[in-house]
């Protein structure tokens, strides 16, 4: 007894461009996060920052360079909209984002579901993103500070990359595929 589908689909590789686009969006949309925490957390060193003008500020940054390096390379500058921000407007921004980058990648989890053929799994994506936002949650309750905020972190690095929709399809399809074996 074969297996009903194919865990991938060879005739309609659709789904390679829903997973390209995860990992280009999930590159650029961490570039920007780690850019706005970056200028936020000059912005706390240096609280002299917030009283001057979008003008001084950038002025600042060019006389001032914050270089920071992340993994591979070093972020030299930060983008001029962040000039024109203050600390608090900053912090919206960081969790505004973040919820706009969930309900992309919530998004593209459910075409990737789609295009791979296995949409009639999408009530998976709610248990996951359901289960992996509880956890956040309990972390950054229990765990105020940089500890729960790091667990939690990881937990939104997961969601925010193809890995939930990757098992979604791959795991039942394995387990199947074991079954017909056995």
């Amino acid at each position: 007894m074969k297996p009903t589908k194919p865990m991938l689909p060879r005739k309609r590789p659709v789904w390679l461009l829903v997973l390209a686009a995860m990992l280009v969006f999930g590159f650029y949309q961490e570039k920007a996060k780690i850019r706005l925490n970056h200028y936020t957390q000059v912005m706390q060193e240096n609280p002299e920052l917030e009283s001057f003008s979008v003008e001084m500020r950038a002025q600042w940054w060019k006389e001032n360079p914050q270089p920071r390096r992340i993994h591979y390379y070093i972020m030299h500058g930060t983008w001029s909209g962040f000039h024109a921000m203050s600390v608090s407007q900053l912090r919206y921004l960081k969790w505004g984002l973040s919820a706009l980058i969930l309900i992309v990648f919530f998004a593209l989890d459910g075409l990737f579901l789609q295009t791979t053929g296995h949409f009639e799994r999408w009530p998976w994506l709610f248990v996951m993103y359901g289960l992996a936002g509880a956890i956040m949650a309990a972390f950054i309750a229990l765990m105020p500070g940089k500890s729960g905020y790091s667990v939690a972190h990881e937990f939104l690095a997961f969601l925010q990359s193809p890995l939930p929709s990757l098992f979604i399809v791959l795991v039942p399809s394995l387990i199947e595929r074991m079954r017909v074996e056995a």
